[in-house]
């Protein structure tokens, strides 16, 4: 497997988002927003460090290439244009 930017920050997203979801199953089968045994920390950390890193990464690696492929063309058609 190629180690490059779009492989790497494409497993951070998913470990982290698999993190999301394992905190949010937890609480959905057990019935309870005390998922952790009262432990506030994981909260805190899910809650702030888990939902940034999956949110940036995702912009890194999927928004960022679409609005540049996007300013690209628009850039192309306004000087063809001129």
């Amino acid at each position: 497997m190629a180690r490059n930017w779009n492989t790497i920050l494409r497993w951070i997203h998913l470990t982290f988002g698999m993190m999301i979801s394992v905190y949010f199953a937890r609480i959905t089968f057990t019935g309870n927003t005390d998922a952790w045994d009262n432990d506030p920390w994981v909260t805190m950390f899910v809650g702030q460090a888990v939902v940034a890193i999956v949110f940036w990464t995702g912009i890194i690696k999927w928004q960022l290439p679409r609005i540049k492929k996007w300013n690209r063309k628009r850039n192309k058609k306004n000087s063809s244009s001129e």
